[in-house]
């Protein structure tokens, strides 16, 4: 039998109390503590701290900005973060605001950012005068004219629905029917490529169309379509027979010969396949006034003169130039620009604009109306010379007793006509009025080629277009003005 061992006897062991808690309260309390600040800094601090909604904005016309509190957010039809609290909202299309209303979003708090907290805002009305309305309308068919230089689409650039967004706003804008039946057929003319045309056919589906809309609907389809390959268009090359009148302007230093052609009718451009952008060279019958056209290209030497008198235009201000939209970045490189050598060198890399500050220069120092020749002038001088030489250098041929020289080669000249894709076989004088009447922005046709091409290919028929601020060092531009 074993022996019994005694223990001795000990205390027992007591846990302090803090705050006269027993530690197993305590640790409760600590435990409920962290589960509530768990449960606190999960589900409601991130509302507290940055409370709010996403809210989905809505407008009366497309694809509408969303402004709010004077900073811009993006566009109506998609939802955007806006903080709780009044905020001021204005609807802009193409700069220009249509409506403007106070949102007053809420606060929610509980797990704000697990369950986004919704709302859509109001459908305001629209307050617009005649000319606001017009400069949306305006706004809508330059889009549509700048998506012409697109002639293909893919995933990255995509095709959006310019012609849905401008059926919508004439509605919506509350356009007459002579308004939209001007607007569609100014906007149709624009079509350059099949995505263009069944985006515009898609759209125009859900409206009344007038006969004439749906005539150049069935022109573009026929553009469009290579299955058309083979049919002609456009009328045969016929020009009168001019003998052009030696002319000229001057003042100061500045000379500058020319021709006087006469106020005549005529055939510009050939018969060409149905095709785009064959088209571009489909021949129309156009009428011109008399005119004097000059007869080389303006030179380095008279740039220079022009900008002694107007510095605002000298290459050390092209920064503010590019960023009024008048030039880009290439604006007068590649010259050295002088008045004290003379040297008939055609100007190049100026733009649109620059040429047209040149000619009103030179109009106000003449009293002559000096201009850019029109695509009609310029292709009348170019027909009616039986020997067009082409011109491969920079150097244009000092006689001038022919006509005017370089108007093949030498560079590319600028015209006062603007683009337009399906101009030549839907009404020439016509598209040109309707591009007029809606004040679109120039893309400048250009023609003549330049020195570098080749002159197997550029003829006279030929149709280049540029953007109005483009500087090119193969593009230059000749004036012509009215006795």
């Amino acid at each position: 039998m074993k022996r019994r061992i005694e223990l001795p006897e000990v205390d027992q062991v007591q846990l302090p109390h803090v705050l006269g808690l027993r530690p197993g309260v305590l640790i409760l309390i600590l435990l409920i503590i962290i589960l509530a600040a768990a449960i606190f800094f999960i589900a409601f601090f991130p509302g507290i701290n940055k409370g709010g909604r996403y809210v989905t904005f809505r407008g009366q016309l497309s694809e509408s900005g969303v402004v709010i509190d004077g900073s811009y957010v993006g566009a109506t039809g998609y939802q955007y973060f806006i903080e709780s609290g009044n905020h001021e909202v204005a609807l802009m299309k193409g700069g220009i605001p249509y409506a403007s209303y106070t949102l007053e979003v809420d606060h929610p708090v509980f797990l704000t950012w697990l369950f986004h907290r919704t709302m859509e805002a109001p459908l305001p009305t629209l307050s617009l005068d005649k000319d606001s309305k017009n400069a949306i309308n305006r706004f809508n068919l330059q889009e549509i004219a700048d998506a012409s230089a697109i002639l293909s689409y893919d995933e990255v650039t995509r095709i959006r629905p310019l012609f849905s967004n401008l059926i919508h706003d004439l509605e919506a804008l509350g356009f007459d029917q002579k308004s939209t039946q001007a607007t569609l057929e100014t906007a149709l003319r624009f079509i350059s490529n099949e995505a263009m045309l069944i985006e515009a056919k898609d759209a125009l589906e859900a409206v009344e169309i007038s006969d004439s809309v749906r005539d150049l609907l069935a022109i573009a389809e026929q553009v469009v379509n290579t299955n058309n390959a083979g049919t002609r268009l456009g009328l045969a090359s016929s020009v009168p027979i001019i003998t052009p009148e030696k002319r000229s302007l001057s003042f100061g230093d500045l000379q500058l010969a020319g021709f006087a052609y006469p106020q005549t009718s005529f055939v510009m451009g050939r018969e060409t396949d149905s095709q785009y952008p064959e088209i571009h060279e489909a021949g129309v019958s156009v009428d011109v006034p008399s005119f004097v056209l000059g007869a080389t290209e303006i030179s380095q030497y008279q740039w220079a003169l022009f900008l002694e008198d107007n510095p605002y235009w000298e290459k050390s201000n092209k920064d503010e130039l590019m960023s009024k939209g008048l030039v880009d970045d290439s604006y007068l490189e590649g010259m050295t620009i002088s008045s004290v050598f003379v040297t008939s060198r055609p100007v190049f890399n100026v733009s649109y604009h620059a040429a047209q500050a040149f000619c009103t220069w030179l109009s106000e120092k003449t009293g002559k109306e000096v201009f850019l020749p029109t695509e009609a002038m310029w292709s009348l001088a170019a027909l009616q010379q039986n020997d067009l030489n082409y011109t491969t250098s920079l150097s244009p041929s000092p006689d001038i007793s022919g006509g005017p020289v370089s108007l093949m080669g030498g560079v590319w000249e600028l015209t006062q006509t603007p683009y337009i894709p399906l101009s030549r076989i839907t009404g020439y004088q016509e598209s040109l009025a309707l591009h007029e009447a809606f004040s679109l922005d120039m893309q400048p046709v250009v023609k003549g080629g330049s020195y570098l091409n080749d002159p197997q290919i550029i003829t006279e028929h030929t149709v280049g277009v540029i953007e109005s601020d483009a500087c090119g060092d193969q593009i230059g531009f000749r004036v012509a003005w009215y006795e």
